[in-house]
């Protein structure tokens, strides 16, 4: 009885680390940028949820939002979003990219 206690108490910890690292997953960075059209490429794609028409915030190290943009394209290597091309300059290779998770009010 006492080694099935202790398996279930391991298998719990371990479901719960996976649960918990899971959700900063979900971050992609900058890999290549088009100054003129306003485009800027992340590397990740569908897989990772971002599709098409959906929403990207920039981030800076210290988790400051940069600058927001609509995703163009996207296959399951990579995405193109569309911002102001004149707000640009704000993004350097390799900042961070999120889905937009809206505000509650």
């Amino acid at each position: 009885m006492r080694r099935v206690k202790i398996c279930f108490f391991v298998v719990t910890v371990v479901v719960l680390t996976i649960a918990y690292f899971s959700g900063n997953v979900a971050a992609a960075e900058v890999t290549r940028m088009n100054r003129n059209r306003g485009h800027i490429f992340i590397n990740e794609g569908k897989g990772a949820g971002f599709m098409k028409g959906a929403k990207v915030c920039f981030y800076s190290v210290s988790g400051e939002e940069l600058l927001c943009g609509t995703i163009l394209r996207t296959t399951d290597k990579y995405a193109v979003v569309k911002v102001n091309n004149r707000q640009i300059r704000k993004i350097k290779m390799g900042t961070e990219a999120r889905l937009y998770v809206g505000k509650d009010e």
